[in-house]
C-alpha cells in the first residue's frame, strides 16, 4: 500500500511539474503571438502614415496647378476662364472625395482624368489631342488614386505644354494575366535631363513600393517617332 501510494504521489507531482510548464510555454507562446500582434499593427500604422504623407504631396501639387491654369486663362480670355471653370468644378467634385483614399475604381480615376484634360483642353485649344480606351470590364478593377492622372499631368506639363505645335496623349487600360497595365503615351518632345526624376514619379514609385512591392511597377520607354510612354503595371483585383 504504501508504495502505491507513493507511486500515486511521485505520478501527481510529475503531472503537476509538466502542467506547470504546459502553462508557461502557453503563456510565452501567448506573449510571442501578442508582440507579433503589436509589431504587426505599428507597422500597418507606419505603412498608413506614409502612405498618407504620399498622398499629401499629391494633393496642393494639383490644385494650385489648375487654380494658376485658371487664373492665367481668365486674364486673357473671360469667356474662356469661365468655360475652365465649369472643368474646374468638374475635376474638383470627381478628385475631392478620393484625394484621401488608399483605393479607388478605374472608372473613378478616368472620369478624374477626363475632367483635369477638359481643363487643359480649354487651355491649349487645338494643341492637345486626347484618347482614352479604356474595356468596360475593367472600370471595376481597384486602383490607386491620382497615379493615372499624375501621369497625364506630367505629360503635359514636361512633354506637350513646352511645343508650339502641341501633341497627343494616349491613354489606354489593359489586362494581362494577373496584372492590370495603365498606359499613359504622349507625342512630347520626349526624354529630358529631368525625365523619370520628378516628384510626382518619385511618389508614384514609393506609393506602389508601399503598396504592392514587386508586385507592381512604373516604366518609361520612349514612344515612337517621339514622346514618351509611361506604363504602371498592377496586381489585377
Amino acid at each position: 500500500m504504501l508504495l502505491v501510494f507513493f507511486s500515486w504521489i511521485g505520478s501527481g507531482v510529475i503531472l503537476a511539474i509538466g502542467y506547470v510548464l504546459f502553462l508557461r510555454a502557453q503563456s510565452a507562446e501567448s506573449q510571442v503571438r501578442t508582440a507579433e500582434l503589436r509589431q504587426g499593427v505599428l507597422e500597418t500604422q507606419q505603412l498608413a502614415t506614409r502612405l498618407r504623407l504620399l498622398q499629401a504631396q499629391v494633393e496642393p501639387h494639383f490644385l494650385f496647378n489648375t487654380l494658376s491654369n485658371v487664373r492665367r486663362l481668365c486674364q486673357s480670355d473671360a469667356a474662356a476662364g469661365r468655360a475652365m471653370l465649369g472643368q474646374l468644378t468638374h475635376y474638383l467634385r470627381a478628385a475631392l472625395p478620393r484625394m484621401r483614399e488608399h483605393e479607388t475604381t478605374l472608372a473613378e480615376e478616368i472620369n478624374l482624368v477626363s475632367a483635369y484634360l477638359g481643363v487643359q483642353k480649354i487651355r491649349m485649344g487645338e494643341r492637345l489631342q486626347t484618347s482614352i480606351d479604356a474595356p468596360p470590364a475593367l472600370l471595376s478593377s481597384r486602383v490607386p488614386p491620382m497615379m493615372l492622372a499624375t501621369l497625364v499631368e506630367n505629360a503635359i506639363k514636361h512633354g506637350i505644354a513646352p511645343l508650339a505645335e502641341g501633341g497627343a496623349i494616349r491613354i489606354k487600360a489593359e489586362s494581362v494575366p494577373g496584372a492590370l497595365v495603365l498606359t499613359v503615351a504622349d507625342t512630347g518632345r520626349g526624354f529630358s535631363a529631368e525625365s523619370g526624376s520628378g516628384v510626382g514619379l518619385a511618389n508614384i514609385r514609393a506609393r506602389l513600393a508601399a503598396l504592392y512591392g514587386e508586385r507592381a511597377t512604373l516604366r518609361l520607354q520612349a514612344n515612337s517617332p517621339r514622346g514618351v510612354v509611361a506604363t504602371i503595371t498592377l496586381p489585377l483585383s
